[in-house]
């Protein structure tokens, strides 16, 4: 896994209407305006290096949807924020 400086650790992405928290450090928590989550972003190390993992949460239910990879989280946010 790889090292976060501390400034990443503390800075959680920003979007418009849907806000984020950081869980732990490789685990963020989106949810709407409202304040239903709606989904997480994962940071995830694979071969290529350090990639950001989009999951929407399924209605009604625990069950995640990976639904984008990104190699900078506030693109692994748009997932969220696209139309």
């Amino acid at each position: 896994m790889a090292i976060m400086t501390e400034r990443q650790r503390r800075t959680a992405p920003t979007a418009p209407h849907v806000a984020t928290r950081r869980v732990r450090d490789d685990l963020w928590r989106v949810t709407s305006a409202s304040g239903l989550a709606i989904g997480y972003i994962a940071r995830v190390d694979d071969a290529s290096g350090v990639a950001f993992e989009s999951r929407r949460l399924l209605p009604g239910g625990t069950a995640l949807l990976p639904i984008g990879r990104a190699w900078a989280l506030d693109d692994a946010l748009s997932c969220f924020t696209r139309p």
